[in-house]
Formats: C-alpha cells, sequence, structure tokens
C-alpha cells in the first residue's frame, strides 16, 4: 500500500503508526519528481472488503500527518 506524504518526518511517524499494526514499511523519496511515499506492506488475501478496509484504516492515519492513501500493489501469491 502507498500512502504519499509531504516529507520524511511525516513518512516517519506514518510508519511508526502502521508498523503497529503489523506492517512492514519503508519511507522512499522519488529523485525525479521529489514525492514521499510510505510504502506499507503485508500479506493479506486481497479480497475487496481486505482491501477497502485496509485503505481506511491507512488512509485516517496518513490524513493526521498530511498525507493520502495513492494505491496498492501485489506482488502475487
Amino acid at each position: 500500500f502507498f500512502v504519499a506524504v509531504p516529507s520524511r518526518e511525516s513518512g516517519e511517524d506514518v510508519a511508526s503508526e502502521v508498523r503497529d499494526l503489523g506492517f512492514g514499511t519503508s519511507v522512499e523519496k522519488d529523485e525525479e519528481t521529489g514525492l514521499w511515499t510510505c510504502y506499507c506492506s503485508k500479506k493479506v488475501v486481497p479480497t475487496p472488503s481486505a482491501i477497502a478496509r485496509i485503505e481506511g484504516e491507512l488512509s485516517k492515519i496518513a490524513k493526521r500527518f498530511n498525507g493520502y492513501m495513492d494505491g496498492f500493489g501485489t506482488f502475487g501469491n
């Protein structure tokens, strides 16, 4: 799951909170755009309801740090 954030500091704040929910995290800056992303990873069965629930949780956290949900990806089974 990708959480767009305005700075490294806000990304680290998001990462700290979502780690408590069992996510692996990394905060990275896109060198081309200068934008920051907190990557949140977790093994889940990607059902529509599971994805919606996780995006909702992450969105609430992101908003507190002036960030927003920016999508998700999967690496297969």
